[in-house]
């Protein structure tokens, strides 16, 4: 339980309080106190152990920050503090601090009157909840992280991270790889910008947490005349990187035989299950680039040390995709999106596991648009798909072509992927421009979002390099 009181006003009725009491002992004893008013307010409910409320100089009692979306606050217990002789009332009925909950589902108006039976104070308390399932800021629009194209982002101890990298514009050297990070989420500054040549990594890692430590997984290095000179051909990566700091990092699979690592890859989904990793999907590499997108899961059981495939049954009408999603959702592993080899065929289906091993599609009523590389997570026993990069066909005359669609929309599932609806309150804010491929960091309820690949308004591709935040309620 946290009460709050503005701070002078409560220094101003101790000193009356005290004045007073110097005056009445060379006064008639009948000579009552005039002085009211609460010192403090709060409540002795667990779940609001960690909310302040302050008690305004317009006599209305809240909490600044609100409580979660939905909160139910009919049966609260309050607990408060009044000036000295003064009594407290709800109309005409007696109150006493901690004594029995009550309903502040709406405004309460409490009094306060002073021992004199005429000066009273009127406080109105309001429990602020969140009316909305979130609610956003923009912490800057150039965050001082590269104009990386491909992007993850982890939290460790109080440090956001984005790692990530971009080709040259040649696409045969010139490429850029690096790690960033910031106390805040609003300006990084560079951790290292060598981690191709000093840890092998590359583009399109995929990032989990196992227990303590951060892995990065995957990935590929595009084809580089600089280093490996005329034959310039890049590879698919199939190590595992960990660091508990996200400074230094160690190869975990290192000594494994090549039986016990995954096939190479780049663009994979993996999730923690209980303490298992799960890999599925992603691209081959062949010359430098990205292929054939593929279908295998992969377990590890030791933290990314080693790996074992899996006999994966997703169904006969399942294909194989990169750029999905891989979340875990009550204690089951769940597989959303994603997008085919190029001419690409994008997804908006939904596969589950409680063991990566038997699938079942679910059957998904109303559904989000099919989309790739867009971020998706848990919170409160809801998942959310947020952004990521669609197509749609154009006809012009006798002529049909695929243009690419960017999306800035924020959707949510109750009941385990098989509804969704698009968020309009709380949803993404006008400002946050269509992208995909943003790097996301889901702390308790807040998800810090930064990055992404665009348009600009002439049609030409953008890297933004901005960040926000929003609270989950």
């Amino acid at each position: 339980m946290k009460v709050f009181k503005n701070s002078w006003n409560v220094v101003l009725l101790l000193c009356a309080v005290v004045f007073s009491g110097a005056l009445s002992s060379c006064s008639d004893d009948e000579n009552l106190s005039d002085l009211t008013g609460f010192l403090s307010f709060g409540f002795s409910d667990e779940a609001l152990k960690d909310y302040e409320f302050t008690i305004g100089d317009n006599g209305v009692i809240t909490n600044q920050i609100a409580l979660p979306y939905g909160f139910d606050a009919s049966s609260l217990t309050p607990v408060f503090s009044s000036v000295p002789m003064s009594t407290v009332y709800i109309g005409d009925a007696l109150q006493t601090s901690g004594s029995a909950a009550m309903d502040f589902s709406s405004e309460v108006v409490y009094k306060v009157v002073a021992e004199n039976g005429t000066n009273q104070v009127s406080y109105t308390v309001v429990v602020n909840v969140a009316k909305d399932i979130t609610a956003w800021s923009n912490l800057a629009p150039d965050a001082k992280f590269p104009d990386y194209t491909s992007l993850v982002g982890f939290k460790i101890g109080d440090k956001y991270f984005v790692m990530g990298g971009k080709k040259g514009a040649s696409g045969i050297g010139g490429h850029t790889y690096g790690i960033h990070s910031s106390t805040d989420g609003t300006e990084f500054s560079a951790v290292n910008t060598n981690i191709f040549k000093e840890y092998g990594m590359g583009l399109g890692a995929a990032a989990v947490k196992h227990g303590n430590k951060q892995l990065l997984i995957g990935g590929y290095t595009p084809s580089d005349y600089e280093v490996w000179g005329e034959t310039g051909n890049g590879y698919g990566i199939n190590t595992v990187w960990s660091s508990e700091d996200g400074e230094t990092w160690t190869k975990v699979n290192e000594g494994a035989s090549n039986e016990q690592k995954f096939t190479a890859r780049t663009n994979a989904s993996v999730a923690n299950l209980n303490g298992d990793l799960y890999l599925t999907g992603g691209y081959s590499v062949g010359f430098g680039a990205p292929q054939g997108a593929m279908n295998d899961v992969w377990k590890s059981t030791d933290g990314g040390a080693t790996w074992s495939t899996l006999d994966a049954q997703f169904g006969e009408d399942f294909e194989a995709r990169a750029d999905s999603k891989l979340i875990v959702y009550k204690d089951e592993l769940y597989l959303i999106g994603g997008r085919t080899k190029f001419p690409y065929n994008y997804f908006n289906e939904i596969y589950k596991s409680a063991d990566g091993i038997s699938w079942t599609k679910v059957d998904v009523a109303a559904p989000f648009a099919a989309r790739a590389s867009f971020s998706c997570f848990v919170y409160n026993d809801r998942m959310y798909v947020l952004a990521g990069l669609g197509n749609k066909e154009v006809t012009e005359g006798e002529t049909t072509t695929s243009v690419d669609v960017f999306y800035n929309d924020l959707w949510v599932s109750e009941d385990g992927g098989v509804n969704w609806t698009e968020m309009k309150t709380g949803a993404l804010p006008e400002g946050f421009a269509a992208r995909y491929g943003q790097a996301i960091v889901v702390d308790g309820n807040t998800i810090h979002i930064f990055g992404g690949n665009g348009q600009d308004t002439e049609g030409s591709a953008k890297v933004y390099t901005d960040a926000w935040k929003g609270t989950l309620n």
